[in-house]
């Protein structure tokens, strides 16, 4: 097939929709399609290259985020869709909806990813979080973009049966968006260091929730001897990196590359995702992948928490003590987070993504067959 991906901002690193998006094409290439990209030049240039679209009023809210929008040009949309086979969009803003708009007029077939819930947006926004503007972005989402789907993925069941409830009418499918193979280790990783090393990755924002991981560490009855590593950045960097120098054991903030994240993963004992909005959880899955037992946020906005492989691999959304007891408990039982890493690198194997990427392609073919 030939194969137009659909997305406002291709290059950045640092968003998980995108990085997904860079790793899923690589795949649909290994197994024989033709991909091509449209979207935004910042950072790199695509195929079908657009200029980024600057909004009043939200556009400083969103590059805090680190995330820019594509200037939809007619033009160069239609002569990437006259290019291809099928269009996939990845994201519910401006572009995606023009070309999907515009692919459906053309009598091409979309597909999409769902990869963006409202609250992803909002929750760093208080005026914005309530269930009135969450309520309406959803509906928006559904009418704007995803509506000219035939076929929606959706990376986890849970967000699958969200969709159902909000009355997305295209058929949807629960596939991963998967873990790289070189992420996933082949033995168990050695523990060579003496202290106790707990490492959290991902965006400084509010529904990331690092502050309930830094206060947790403050309870827990061992952190003389423990070690946090917040690999990110963020809008809320400033504010951490200020609470940080206060407390009584030491955090290192600093962002790193994705080739040298895996061997800071390596490096440490615990992954805690506190996260109180995630589709999936990437940074979770590829910790885990690599060895590093994950105690995980159970929050009903987030579907992370199904990879908590036992009860000691999770804790309730915002819940301190509950944080720090199991923090505690994985410190005070090494054997038992010896076979817990043994265990997540078995279980990531089931979640390759080449693995994914193969049945979004099937999804794909079956969108093509229903237009027929």
């Amino acid at each position: 097939m030939k194969i137009l991906i659909a997305i406002s901002d291709f290059y950045n690193n640092s968003n998980g929709l995108c990085v997904s998006t860079q790793r899923f094409i690589k795949e649909f290439r290994k197994l024989g399609h033709e991909v091509r990209v449209i979207s935004s030049n910042h950072g790199g240039e695509p195929d079908y290259s657009l200029p980024i679209k600057r909004y009043p009023v939200i556009n400083g809210v969103v590059e805090k985020q680190n995330f820019h929008f594509a200037k939809p040009i007619k033009k160069i949309i239609d002569e990437a869709i006259a290019w291809a086979d099928i269009i996939h969009v990845e994201d519910p803003f401006r572009l995606c909806h023009v070309v999907a708009k515009r692919a459906k007029k053309a009598h091409k077939v979309v597909t999409g990813t769902y990869h963006l819930y409202p609250e992803n947006m909002t929750y760093t926004v208080r005026f914005l979080n309530n269930r009135f503007f969450n309520k309406l972005f959803m509906n928006f989402f559904r009418g704007y973009v995803y509506k000219n789907c035939k076929i929606i993925q959706c990376p986890t069941e849970k967000v699958r049966q969200r969709l159902i409830r909000k009355k997305y009418k295209p058929e949807m499918v629960t596939i991963s968006n998967g873990i790289r193979e070189d992420f996933i280790a082949q033995d168990i990783k050695p523990y060579e260091h003496d202290d106790f090393r707990i490492i959290s990755i991902g965006r400084y924002s509010r529904e990331k929730n690092q502050l309930t991981l830094m206060k947790a560490i403050s309870k827990s009855k061992h952190k003389d001897n423990i070690r946090l590593i917040m690999p990110g950045r963020g809008p809320l960097m400033d504010k951490y990196a200020k609470i940080a120098r206060k407390l009584d054991y030491p955090v290192e903030m600093l962002f790193i590359k994705q080739e040298e994240l895996k061997k800071f993963i390596t490096t440490c004992d615990l992954y805690v995702h506190c996260a109180v909005v995630e589709i999936e959880g990437m940074s979770c899955m590829e910790a885990f992948a690599l060895g590093c037992v994950p105690l995980i946020a159970d929050s009903h906005l987030s579907s992370t928490a199904q990879y908590a492989l036992t009860d000691n691999n999770k804790f309730k959304a915002n819940d301190i003590d509950e944080l720090a007891s199991k923090i505690d408990y994985w410190y005070e039982h090494r054997d038992e987070l010896k076979k817990a890493s043994k265990d997540y690198i078995e279980y990531a194997k089931t979640l390759a993504i080449s693995e994914s990427a193969k049945q979004v392609i099937k999804m794909m073919e079956d969108a093509l067959k229903l237009s027929k």
